[in-house]
């Protein structure tokens, strides 16, 4: 029985790291662009009957002369050149593009935070054949991937990693506890703590405490400081609890709050490697 559940526990745990390993590598390496190398948060071609392949913007090199910026990228052995101008009294730009030395339609499709607020723009009329099309985007499946897909399904799939990672930590905790599953348990109740009273004291008007004689900055400190204190006192607290406790209550203690920590650690670093890499705003 006991082969079995560490058996079981290695299989779950070797399938969820292969899981989280390649959605991070594909926001690591597919990153969206809109920082000062790249401005512009994404290029797509788009084809007849509505085909659409999306470009990673890695391809790009762009120089800037002031005030256009000029971006080049290989495409099926031809150079495509992207040229972005600032509008007059606007935050837009207009977008001339070349392919093999040919104009093409080079238009806006919206603006959003790719990691900063830069446009997406989409490129038509490029003399590229069906199998052509279909190459690039064989070539470029993560971006494809990842934008087809859309914001609501990567955050419900970083929602999903992040409830298995719970379960698979609280399975472990309960059937091997730990020096390590205590530790993230005692984290987690620390972190718990904090965010209630941050947000108890964060909650307190100014106007409360200014007829006292402490000021609004002054304040902020206190509700930063105050929340951290007490997060680390609960935190360590549970620790020397834990360490001394052995008994069924503990256990479950740990089991549970062993899930919610890993719960919550790979929620917040999935969303802000989504938020970094520009696939969600």
């Amino acid at each position: 029985m006991r082969r079995t559940r560490l058996f079981l526990s290695r299989v779950l745990l070797g399938v969820w790291i292969a899981l989280f390993g390649t959605f991070l590598w594909l926001l690591v390496v597919e990153a969206r662009g809109g920082g000062l190398d790249v401005p512009f948060a994404g290029i797509s071609i788009q084809a007849e009957a509505n085909a659409t392949v999306y470009l990673p913007n890695r391809i790009f090199t762009c120089t800037e002369t002031d005030p256009p910026s000029r971006c080049q990228a290989d495409l099926q052995g031809h150079s495509l050149v992207v040229t972005l101008e600032p509008l007059p009294d606007s935050s837009l730009s207009h977008c001339q593009a070349h392919y093999d030395g040919q104009p093409a339609v080079c238009e806006g499709v919206g603006a959003d935070y790719a990691p900063i607020y830069s446009e997406s723009f989409a490129i038509t009329g490029l003399e590229l054949s069906p199998k052509q099309l279909q190459s690039l985007r064989q070539q470029y499946w993560g971006t494809d991937l990842l934008l087809t897909l859309g914001e609501p399904n990567l955050l419900q799939i970083s929602q999903w990693l992040s409830i298995v990672a719970g379960v698979i930590a609280g399975y472990c905790a309960w059937v091997y506890p730990s020096r390590l599953s205590k530790g993230l348990a005692s984290v987690t109740w620390g972190f718990i703590t904090y965010q209630w009273v941050w947000s108890r004291l964060a909650s307190v008007p100014y106007a409360t405490v200014t007829p006292y004689g402490v000021t609004s900055n002054a304040w902020d400190g206190v509700v930063d400081a105050g929340a951290i204190a007490v997060g680390g006192i609960v935190m360590l607290t549970v620790a020397l609890l834990l360490r001394r406790r052995t008994n069924r209550a503990t256990k479950v203690l740990v089991t549970l709050s062993s899930g919610l920590g890993a719960a919550w650690m790979a929620i917040n670093l999935l969303v802000l490697m989504l938020l970094g890499s520009g696939f969600v705003d």
